[in-house]
């Protein structure tokens, strides 16, 4: 304000009487521009980089207009003969003046080569946007943290996991500063004041990680300085993971030091145990494709949640986030049949939630949950009086620990029938223990031969993972 008042207005009091035919008006507006586009290039004052890249480039072309005006000023003048082409190299006014008004040209349509390609280049490029604006989220921080979080892990078993993340969240969030070991560890025993450094602690839970003095002390010192906790749990046995409940009982077994010093008034493995699986859910690691993406748009939310701009402002992230071109719900084409058997116990409610799900997504054709049916494979199959079956059909075969396993063996003679038929078979495989959920290799032993072998050959068919965390479903 003070700079525009200045230019705008008090810049006229200089030389009142002969001000306008003199060029030290000129001159102090160009050092004015000057010292402030300096200032503005050194103290990024804008909490969004394109206000400050757009703030930049206006100064630059008022900068350069001062110093057009100043030479048009030295041509028009007439102290002595060819002072025009002595100090400029222009032969006349006119000439400095056609310069002038072709280098302004060109600074604009410079300028705005440069506004479409960086617009063009943000929409295609595939980084995290609000959903409300679809403008990208403000990393500001705190003024006593450099990083917006500090991610510890487990070097034996989380080691690629959090690295990948770290590397993802950069490419998606450009601008996000993680202390990651690899990048910013230089003094082991600076643990502590490198967590206080960060806004947000994020803890990648993963087989052996309490088991680890450093892990603990990390732990202790987020606790220390009140951090905010965002946990993420790898939860692929074969990958180092483990399940929740053998996370909290390895967390009991180990957070036991009395009084650490980072944090002299622990509660002991009770509050640990709070702060980490029980005030906010877990974050579950997945990385399958648009699974990893839905896992890492989940843990920039809770960063962004705890970020300075958003706990003042929250509204803004009520919608959560977004990334151009992801993949989003998909509706049917036209009416479906989803045949479940009684006894693949959990299937019944797993095409109910798609049957929902299917009103939510988009399509070409107008589609709704109304189109949906769904139907027990029994009755549809092998009752007398079936009706017949309508729309494009399929076996909807959940996987856990019990499929295949029921009395009288229903299920392994509904998916036989049905592939007699040529009804498709839809396999979707639980991820989670805790509601069935069992290594792949479980099914090859409880499954009957038949359906393994020619002509079925069942798992020929690519099953569907279903994750417990409702953005991966």
């Amino acid at each position: 304000l003070s700079r525009k008042l200045f230019l705008a207005s008090l810049v006229l009091f200089i030389q009142t009487d002969t001000g306008s035919s003199k060029l030290l008006r000129l001159f102090v507006a160009s050092v004015v521009s000057g010292l402030y586009l300096a200032a503005l290039a050194l103290a990024r004052p804008f909490k969004r980089d394109d206000d400050l890249y757009l703030a930049c480039t206006a100064n630059l072309l008022l900068l350069c207009c001062f110093i057009s005006g100043t030479v048009i000023q030295l041509c028009e003048s007439a102290a002595y003969d060819n002072m025009c082409y002595t100090l400029v190299g222009f032969d006349s006014a006119r000439g400095a003046s056609e310069f002038v008004i072709a280098l302004t040209a060109a600074m604009l349509a410079a300028s705005l080569l440069v506004v479409v390609f960086k617009t063009v280049s943000a929409v295609r490029m595939p980084t995290i946007r609000l959903a409300s604006t679809g403008r990208p989220p403000a990393l500001e921080l705190c003024p006593e943290c450099h990083f917006h979080g500090f991610i510890s892990h487990a070097w034996g078993t989380g080691q690629d996991q959090t690295h990948t993340a770290v590397r993802r969240l950069q490419l998606l969030l450009p601008g996000v500063r993680i202390w990651l070991d690899v990048d910013n560890l230089e003094d082991v025993s600076r643990l502590e004041e490198s967590v206080a450094d960060a806004m947000s602690f994020l803890v990648f839970l993963s087989a052996g990680y309490f088991r680890s003095f450093n892990c603990r002390r990390e732990l202790y010192a987020a606790l220390g300085s009140n951090r905010p906790f965002i946990p993420i749990f790898e939860a692929d046995a074969a990958k180092g993971g483990a399940s929740l409940a053998v996370l909290q009982a390895e967390c009991r077994e180990n957070c036991v030091e009395a009084a650490p010093d980072a944090y002299p008034s622990y509660g002991g493995p009770d509050e640990m145990i709070r702060r980490i699986f029980w005030e906010t859910e877990p974050i579950v690691w997945v990385r399958v494709n648009a699974f990893q993406l839905e896992s890492l748009k989940a843990v920039a939310l809770r960063m962004l949640l705890h970020s300075p701009y958003y706990v003042s402002d929250p509204a803004e992230l009520a919608d959560g986030v977004m990334v151009p071109g992801e993949t989003g719900p998909f509706a049917f084409g036209g009416p479906v049949t989803i045949l479940v058997c009684r006894g693949n116990r959990g299937a019944f409610h797993l095409a109910e939630e798609v049957k929902k799900t299917a009103g939510k997504g988009r399509c070409s054709a107008a589609t709704s949950a109304a189109v949906v049916v769904i139907r027990e494979a029994e009755e549809a199959l092998e009752g007398a009086n079936a009706a017949p079956l309508s729309g494009h059909v399929v076996l909807l075969l959940y996987l856990n620990e019990k499929t295949f396993l029921d009395p009288g063996g229903a299920v392994a003679r509904l998916v036989q029938v049905a592939m007699d038929r040529r009804i498709a078979v839809v396999l979707v495989h639980e991820q989670d223990p805790s509601c069935g959920g069992v290594p792949f290799r479980n099914y090859f032993q409880q499954t009957p031969q038949v359906l393994q072998q020619q002509p079925y050959k069942l798992y020929d068919t690519v099953a569907v993972p279903l994750y417990p965390a409702p953005e991966h479903r």
